[in-house]
């Protein structure tokens, strides 16, 4: 428990720095006045572009796992929502631990598969953001003293690009590396390690698998275009009158924000990149910060509160100390001749 607490400490200091450094410099009274005038109409078609990306996230995620496997999307659907819902309350981000322990432990999937999953998701919804950046980015009426901040963003575009296509051009032979028998028989480690290297490089490979990658794309833009229509309603919502760039924008770099260690649901960093977000394009800071928090609230309890209702109404049955077992053997390899 003290070493969780541990690893948490730099996310509880990154958001109290972010909480005081809103509450100093915007004034709260306006802020929440700004937030009573938000128009319920466009909140609720927010949190239902909300559920209709979490559900085009759980195809995509079906997707990514052994197509042999019986597990169907409406059970993967579950163990999302349950996990958003363990982010946003427990620190460490056990919520991701709860998700790969519950999804490994279905019928003809392995950890590896999970994993790779996972893995496969953050690659795609980078690539997904750096497009939709790139896209937008001459579009967005950027006033000359933050244009600045455009170069800085666009160089670091061009090193992530650069990234990519590297893998994306060496694919087959990494590929052919980590499949080779030479080198998983010199690899110190058993005989169950090896099959799970195997297993999440077979995952890993279903990104660019003539037979899904389309479906696997095509599921990731809905997703992200669910994402970019939520911010573009809240600012309705709120009367921002700001273009459709300045959606995708906040959905970039809210995302790139969460990434942070951070208290348990991003308080904090994910209101401090909102709101930094809009001020270049006139946006009063007290409005723009009323942004971010009705942006946070719709982002976070509809999910939860899914997420807790499948949990009392489903089979799964989580507890402090389960998690904290799952955690502790994800942090370390399992015992030789360990059977699975």
């Amino acid at each position: 428990m003290i070493r969780s607490l541990a690893r948490s400490a730099p996310g509880f200091v990154l958001t109290a720095g972010s909480v005081a450094l809103l509450w100093q410099v915007v004034p709260w009274t306006p802020t929440v006045a700004s937030l009573r005038t938000a128009d319920p109409l466009f909140v609720a078609l927010a949190i239902i572009c909300l559920v209709a990306s979490v559900t085009a996230k759980t195809v995509r995620w079906r997707l990514l796992l052994p197509e042999a496997s019986p597990v169907t999307t409406r059970r993967l659907y579950r163990i999302l929502h349950i996990s958003f819902l363990l982010n946003n309350v427990l620190p460490a981000r056990l919520g991701d631990v709860a998700r790969v322990a519950m999804t490994a432990r279905q019928p003809g999937l392995r950890l590896g598969h999970v994993l790779s999953s996972m893995l496969t998701e953050r690659v795609t919804d980078t690539i997904t953001l750096l497009l939709c950046f790139l896209a937008i980015s001459p579009f967005l009426p950027f006033p000359a003293r933050y244009e600045s901040f455009r170069t800085a963003a666009w160089l670091l575009v061009a090193v992530a690009a650069a990234v990519v296509i590297g893998v994306a051009l060496f694919r087959t032979r990494l590929h052919a590396v980590a499949r080779s028998e030479r080198l998983r028989n010199r690899l110190p480690v058993n005989e169950r390690l090896r099959a799970e290297a195997a297993s999440f490089g077979e995952g890993l490979a279903s990104l660019f698998a003539r037979d899904r990658v389309v479906h696997i794309w095509g599921w990731s833009w809905t997703a992200w275009t669910g994402a970019f229509a939520i911010n573009y309603l809240l600012m309705r919502a709120l009367h921002i009158d700001a273009p459709v760039a300045v959606a995708v924008l906040l959905t970039c770099t809210t995302n790139l924000a969460m990434m942070l260690p951070s208290s348990p649901g991003a308080i904090g960093v994910f209101h401090v990149a909102a709101t930094a977000s809009l001020l270049p394009f006139g946006v009063p800071e007290t409005r723009a910060l009323s942004f971010a928090i009705l942006a946070h609230l719709v982002n976070v309890v509809p999910v939860s509160l899914i997420g807790a209702a499948l949990l009392v109404l489903g089979q799964e049955r989580l507890s402090a100390g389960w998690l904290r077992r799952e955690a502790q053997l994800a942090a370390q390899p399992p015992p030789d001749g360990d059977p699975f």
